[in-house]
């Protein structure tokens, strides 16, 4: 049953934080709330809520000292966060099962749940509301049990991680409460008793107003410490307090037995022996029904963590066998497809050699074929242009001589001047230089269709040559010389060597290059 209607018209997450806000006002009432969400999360297969709704569940009963429901809560939602793989989810179970134990006086393995817990939120890298929070009380359950162990010194360190935590972004946050009462504590037991109360007392109105139940510890640890002072009035005014506090709150059931020792002790110090005997004898009938071996509450926490360990360890050895088993056959199917892998790539291998050295013998041999087509080619090409330009050569030389003769038969006509006929000997010599023009063409047209890009590539890189110029450059080309030049072109041998000087100083030569090898470089 809800506390109100109104409250059955909520959300699922809003009654689960609804009961996490007053169970320790109303635990029964939380304990029926965090039931009914967590049938709703199973209906809604939402496991996230059922999970919550699990550990709200099993850390109230824990504070009422139920640890059977405790326990069996805790690894339900264990074995639920485990199959979602949820980080934050495996925390918190984590982390309720290290308060279970640190309850039951199990101290190596209630810190072993709670450093897991660390373990798992920080290496959570993403951010969400209540990180900060969680590791803060993970820190605070880490500083508690240390000092229940007396290990100050390691308490205080992780009570520093708390407040480091609050400063990094958790202002206001109300565990700096928690950690101050802590702090508190570590001074008592140090015996610095001033100390103590100087940082207590400002926490009890807070303490009253916003966290009701913890004033079970609060008043008790408060008793203690006037206890110590002797000041025993007061210290039993705050160890009534305290057990008010636990009979109204029905929470830190595990810590009223040890009041009633206190309180036995004080009465027993100030001579009231029949109430301390009473209240020795409460100490002891609490202390059985919480922790003793005939407790039904505490038989049935062991039967739940015993069957569960059977359970798992059986669960585990028939996992074990059924993977051995599995392996087994595994490693045969690996070693029959080993087998078979490495024969077919061995086959592969073969396959690609023998193709590589048939495709490799058959390029080089096309190549090869190839290279020699090439170079027969070109042998017949530079064979040709030689009988070309040899045929070209013996044209210019039958040029030359033909220039020769004409020449002397010139200069013999010119001789005769016995009875000479002018207009005759004008006409013969005005024949004679029609025909050496004549003959340079032929010549010079020979030569282009034998050297087709020479006189192309000759201006292109020299535009400046004359006509003049390049018949120079094409004679040095054939390897004429000075003189052959000067009969084929009807010019005196110094007027060729005067062209010569000149065509180098327009071709920018120095006197170290070579004309006639620069010419044969010209391309053809």
């Amino acid at each position: 049953m809800l506390c109100k209607a109104s409250d059955s018209q909520k959300s699922p997450e809003d009654l689960l934080r609804y009961a996490e806000e007053i169970q320790y006002f109303y635990p029964d009432s939380a304990i029926k709330i965090f039931q009914y969400t967590q049938n709703i999360g199973q209906k809604d297969n939402d496991t996230l809520l059922t999970i919550r709704s699990l550990v709200s569940y099993a850390g109230l009963q824990a504070h009422q000292a139920n640890f059977g429901p405790s326990y069996d809560a805790y690894w339900e939602a264990m074995i639920l966060a485990e199959k979602l793989g949820q980080i934050e989810a495996k925390a918190r179970v984590y982390a309720g099962l290290g308060w279970l134990y640190t309850l039951y006086e199990r101290k190596k393995t209630s810190e072993d749940f709670f450093l897991k817990a660390l373990h798992c939120i920080k290496k959570d890298s993403s951010q969400y509301e209540g990180k900060v929070q969680f590791l803060t009380d993970t820190y605070y359950a880490l500083a508690t049990l240390n000092r229940k162990v007396n290990n100050i010194e390691i308490a205080r360190r992780y009570l520093d991680s708390c407040m480091l935590q609050n400063k990094k972004g958790l202002d206001g946050y109300a565990n700096q409460l928690f950690v101050g009462a802590e702090m508190g504590h570590t001074y008592f037991l140090e015996r610095d008793y001033e100390k103590a109360l100087s940082i207590l007392l400002p926490l009890e109105e807070s303490f009253q107003q916003g966290h009701p139940a913890y004033m079970v510890m609060f008043d008790f640890l408060l008793g203690q410490i006037y206890f110590e002072k002797n000041h025993f009035k007061k210290a039993e005014e705050y160890y009534l307090n305290s057990l008010k506090a636990g009979k109204r709150h029905q929470t830190h059931t595990d810590i009223i037995p040890e009041v009633y020792e206190h309180l036995a002790e004080l009465y027993q110090k100030i001579g009231r022996n029949e109430e301390a005997f009473t209240m020795l004898k409460t100490a002891k009938e609490l202390n059985e029904n919480i922790f003793g071996s005939r407790s039904v509450k505490n038989r049935q926490f062991i039967e739940i963590k015993d069957m569960y360990r059977l359970k798992q360890e059986e669960q585990a050895h028939l996992l074990q066998q059924q993977k051995l088993e599995r392996l087994e056959h595994e490693d045969k199917i690996w070693h029959l497809k080993t087998i078979i892998a490495y024969t077919a790539v061995i086959f592969l291998i073969i396959i690609v050699f023998i193709s590589y050295r048939y495709f490799l013998t058959k390029y080089r041999t096309e190549k090869k074929m190839l290279h020699e087509r090439q170079k027969l080619e070109e042998s017949k090409a530079k064979e040709v242009l030689e009988v070309k330009n040899k045929e070209l050569t013996a044209s210019a030389l039958q040029v030359i001589q033909h220039e020769e003769t004409l020449a002397e038969l010139k200069k013999e006509l010119q001789e005769q001047k016995n009875n000479p006929d002018k207009n005759k000997l004008n006409k013969l010599a005005k024949s004679i230089n029609l025909n050496t023009s004549q003959n340079w063409r032929e010549f010079e047209a020979r030569f282009v269709e034998v050297n087709g890009a020479f006189y192309k590539n000759l201006k292109q890189a020299h535009p400046n040559l004359t006509q003049g110029d390049q018949k120079i450059c094409a004679l040095i080309k054939l390897n004429f010389n000075s003189k052959e030049m000067a009969k084929l072109l009807g010019i005196s041998t110094e007027s060729v060597h005067t062209t010569r000087y000149r065509l180098r100083k327009k071709l920018g030569l120095q006197r170290s290059d070579n004309l006639e090898e620069f010419i044969a470089n010209i391309s053809s």
